[in-house]
This record gives C-alpha cells, sequence and structure tokens, in this order.
C-alpha cells in the first residue's frame, strides 16, 4: 500500500492545526489552552477522508473493430502505438462520438465526465481525416486542419505531451502551439522546448516557433482564444488564415466549453465566427465543430438546452431529438451496471484481504496469490479461473488474477452499491464490516486491491476509487468578554470560514439562565 489514508489524515490535521496554534499565538497560558481544545475538535478542520468512487463506463469497439466496419481509415493500423492502442476498446461514448463525426458528419458536445477520454472521442476523427489525406497525396500541403482552443495554457501544454507520443512515429501529420510561451526564433524555441519540457522527446513534425508555424503551418494548430484573436488581427499571421495554405481548415474543437458563458460566451461566439468568414467564408456545413465538457447540464434533461448552447457558440447546427438518435449531438457517458461484475461466489474475509494485500506487498508469485485465495475459503473453481484468466498475460497475470478474483466478491458489491455517492471512511467501514474494531483497515485494504485489479494495464481497475480530504479556512479566533466564561471549559472559541465568527453561548446572570446565544458584542479578535 502507498498512502495510508487515515494516517495521511491525521498527519494534515495535526500539521495545520500546528500552524493555526502559530499564528494565533495567545500569550495568555488559559486562552492558548482553550484555542488548542477547539481546534481539536473532531471535525473542525477537517472532514474526511471521503471515499469516493465510480463505475467503470461501457466499452464498445476497438480502433481495430472500426476499422474492419469502414468507419475508420486503415492507415490507424499503422499509426496506432502504446499511445494509442489499436486493440484496446475504446468507451461506448468514444465510439459514438467518433461515429457521429466521422460517418455521420455531425457537430458534437463530448458532455462525459473527468478522466473519461474525451481528448480520444475528438483526436481520433481528426486523425482519421488526415489519414484520408495522406491517401489522396494533399497531406504534404501545409495549412491547418484542426484547432484546438484551450481556455489556459497549461491544458495546452497537456496535449502537446500527447501528441508527442501519438504522433511520434508518424513524422507525416504535424503539430504546433502557438501561444504566449511559443517564441520567435528557432533558437529560442529549442531552449524554451528544452526547459519546460526536460522529459519530453523533441520530435520533428513538431513546429516550435513562431517562424517555422508560420513558414509551414502544422495540420494541428494548438492555441487559447487570446491569441487567436491575435491571428486574426495582425498581418504576419495571415498563412494561417488566407491563402494557399488557409483553405484546408476542417475542425474546430473548444476544450471546457462551460466556462464561455455570459459576456465570455459572448466573444468567444463572435470570435469563432470571424474565424469561420475567414477559412471559410461563412459557409455552413464546411468545418466539423466539437465541444467538450466535464460538467455542462445535470443530466439528459438539459441535452435540448446543451445542444442550443453549442450551437450559439459556434454559429453550426447541433441538435437534440429524443425520438432520433441520428439527430442526438450531445454524447454522454454510461456506466457498468453492478450486474458487469458477474456472479458472487460469497464474501471474501478481512484475513484474506490481509494476505492478498500482504503478498502484492512483497511481489508475490501468481501460486502463492492462488494458495493463499483456497487457505482463506475462496472456491477452488473460483481461483482456478483467476489463475487460467491471469496466466493469458504473464506481465500482468497478479492484477489479472486480483481482478477475476475479486469481480464475484460479494463484500465489494456491497461496496461499489454503497459508493453510488461519496461516503465518508468512518461511516463506510462498521457498514462492511459491522462490529469489527479494525474495520477501517479492511475497508481499506479491499480498496487498496480492487485499484490494483485490472485486467489489462491499459484498462480501469476494478473499482476506480480515490479519497478526498476537505479542510476549513479559519478566519481568526475571539473572546467574548461576559461575566463569566461562556461554553464549559473556557472563553475562546474559534471562527471558521464563511465572514462571520461562530456565535458563543452565555450562562451570565445578564443573559438568563438558559443557554442560548449571546448578543453581546465579541471582544477584539
Amino acid at each position: 500500500m502507498g498512502l495510508h489514508p487515515l494516517v495521511v489524515a491525521e498527519r494534515i490535521r495535526e500539521d495545520y492545526a500546528r500552524y493555526l496554534q502559530t499564528i494565533y499565538f495567545f500569550r495568555d497560558h488559559a486562552l492558548r489552552r482553550q484555542f488548542r481544545e477547539a481546534i481539536s475538535a473532531p471535525h473542525f478542520l477537517t472532514k474526511g477522508p471521503i471515499l469516493e468512487s465510480a463505475a467503470p463506463f461501457c466499452v464498445g469497439r476497438s480502433i481495430e473493430d472500426m476499422v474492419r466496419d469502414g468507419i475508420l481509415h486503415p492507415g490507424f493500423r499503422t499509426l496506432c502505438s502504446d499511445a494509442l492502442p489499436l486493440y484496446r476498446p475504446l468507451y461506448l461514448h468514444q465510439d459514438r462520438a467518433i461515429e457521429k463525426v466521422v460517418a455521420g458528419g455531425r457537430n458534437v458536445v463530448i458532455a462525459t465526465g473527468t478522466g473519461s477520454g474525451k481528448t480520444e472521442a475528438f483526436l481520433i476523427p481528426i486523425l482519421d481525416h488526415l489519414l484520408r489525406e495522406q491517401e489522396a497525396g494533399t497531406l504534404e500541403r501545409p495549412g491547418v486542419r484542426a484547432l484546438l482552443l484551450y481556455p489556459m495554457n497549461a491544458l495546452a501544454n497537456d496535449q502537446l505531451r500527447r501528441l508527442r507520443r501519438v504522433l511520434g512515429s508518424f513524422p507525416a501529420i504535424t503539430f504546433g502551439r502557438y501561444t504566449g510561451e511559443t517564441e520567435e526564433e528557432d533558437g529560442k524555441a529549442e531552449t524554451r522546448f528544452r526547459d519546460q519540457f526536460p522529459d519530453e522527446p523533441r520530435i520533428p513534425n513538431e513546429l516550435l516557433s513562431r517562424r517555422q508555424l508560420r513558414a509551414r503551418p502544422p495540420h494541428i494548430l494548438i492555441t487559447n482564444y487570446a491569441m487567436l484573436e491575435y491571428l486574426l488581427l495582425r498581418p504576419q499571421d495571415c498563412e494561417f488564415l488566407d491563402g494557399e495554405t488557409g483553405q484546408h481548415w476542417r475542425f474546430i474543437i473548444l476544450d471546457e466549453a462551460h466556462i464561455y458563458s455570459g459576456a465570455e460566451g459572448i466573444e468567444i461566439a463572435m470570435l469563432l465566427r470571424r474565424l469561420k468568414d475567414h477559412i471559410v467564408r461563412s459557409e455552413p456545413g464546411r468545418l466539423r465543430c466539437i465541444a467538450t465538457s466535464a460538467t455542462l447540464g445535470r443530466g439528459r434533461e438539459d441535452f435540448p438546452a446543451i445542444a442550443r448552447f453549442a450551437a450559439e457558440i459556434f454559429g453550426e447546427p447541433f441538435e437534440w431529438d429524443d425520438n432520433d438518435p441520428t439527430r442526438q449531438d450531445v454524447v454522454e457517458a454510461e456506466r457498468e451496471p453492478a450486474a458487469a461484475l458477474g456472479e458472487r461466489w460469497g464474501e471474501g474475509t478481512p484475513s484474506l484481504y490481509r494476505a492478498l494485500a500482504d503478498a502484492m506487498e512483497k511481489q508475490a508469485a501468481l501460486e502463492t496469490l492462488c494458495r493463499l485465495a483456497l487457505g482463506e475459503g475462496v472456491p477452488a473453481d473460483v481461483v482456478e479461473q483467476a489463475r487460467q484468466e491471469a496466466m493469458t498475460s504473464p506481465q500482468e497475470a497478479t492484477s489479472r488474477f486480483l481482478y477475476f478474483l475479486l469481480r464475484g466478491d460479494g463484500r465489494l458489491h456491497r461496496l461499489r452499491n454503497e459508493l453510488s455517492r461519496p461516503r465518508d471512511l468512518a461511516e463506510l467501514a462498521p457498514a462492511l464490516f459491522p462490529e469489527d474494531p479494525q474495520a477501517s483497515e479492511h475497508l481499506i485494504r479491499l480498496v487498496d486491491l480492487a485499484v490494483r485489479a485490472r485486467p489489462g494495464r491499459e484498462e480501469v481497475p476494478l473499482l476506480p476509487t480515490r479519497y478526498h480530504l476537505f479542510a476549513r479556512a479559519l478566519e481568526g479566533a475571539f473572546v467574548c468578554l461576559n461575566e463569566v466564561a461562556h461554553r464549559p471549559g473556557g472563553g475562546a472559541r474559534a471562527g471558521g470560514g464563511g465572514g462571520r465568527p461562530a456565535r458563543s453561548w452565555c450562562r451570565s446572570r445578564s443573559c438568563g439562565p438558559t443557554r442560548r446565544p449571546c448578543n453581546r458584542r465579541p471582544g477584539p479578535r
């Protein structure tokens, strides 16, 4: 196990408390003690660990399957690598988005969650178009085919890293970044690249300097909306938009589309209309427009509004018709149901999880794991089936064994059901391990094993899970100077975030004998 969530949470709470006692230092010993007790109250400074999990996404076809079905170009068999696997199944929403764009010629909004592979959903259609151009002999002509528009340079830089891995062995497709970080001269651009990406490979099809980008505009151009406005204004940048090199545009990708609301949404909408006037004379249907967002809308009932929002931003048709799947331009993700885990063989015991966790830490062999599982009461046929599945991929044998062993564990099924919403670890553990003083430790081991359990190196784990820890802001501390001390045990109280100090409780004679809020003015903070 890596980081122990309970140990980490307690360490953060202790460090935070020490920090607060340092910056809010009382000279009076009694007040200092009372402040320490106030911020040490359970769940006052921190909340958690909170356990969150999401069921794996439903899978669709692989790139190879889509090539065989005539949707994608056969050139993917040459282009694909470990960075873009040919045979690994895509998520179902990726499959649908790609087919809508490539085969249906639709504009789409990819409204799926974080970590759902939105990049592949728009990158694969772009690569498909470029491979078709290569077959037609037009790819050698310089000019932008796809504009990737990001709200922040950090996101643009992440996309650069991805493109280097995908296109590192396919130099026919060029790409480049044109932002405020892009240097004018080649030498300075090379130096900045080495400083900014010291561990990244330098590949010839990435254009680094503005001079290179203007001289031979890349097939894939990455920028932000502020720089796009400069490209539309400056005469020296007309090579991207006008003439021979400006006639090849086919895709506009708008990442994190949800941020473009209100006045900023109006600005980007006008900017895209100016761009389309330059590159396609505002002719409708010439461009494929794709927007991505993890937070657009609250569900399927908002999809008509999302389609209208995208149509207003791009000035291109987006539709949503509940009764016609061919006119549904908002792509959502689908999660695997609990039944996809298969039949239950029973419930694992805490000793099983402890034995497997210790063996995984020691990098034990597959046969050792099999022996441990049998010794802890797992049915022999379940262990044998998991062993057979593990042996099909020796490099991932132990993680595959865990996957096929634990997918039928009834306790894991219950855990997945309980995590339909985020849960506090301290509240969830007794529900899964009732009347067990070590319930939290057992749950942590089970979660760790489920995260390690994968059917393949590039596949999602059996139970994708993350821990959260929340800390509250503390704006200060105050003392209420009444006749007697407030609250049993002292008169100091810490004030949480939110702009208003917490109200003190008073038992003084002037406030009455009952415990009620004190309306007296607090003393100096």
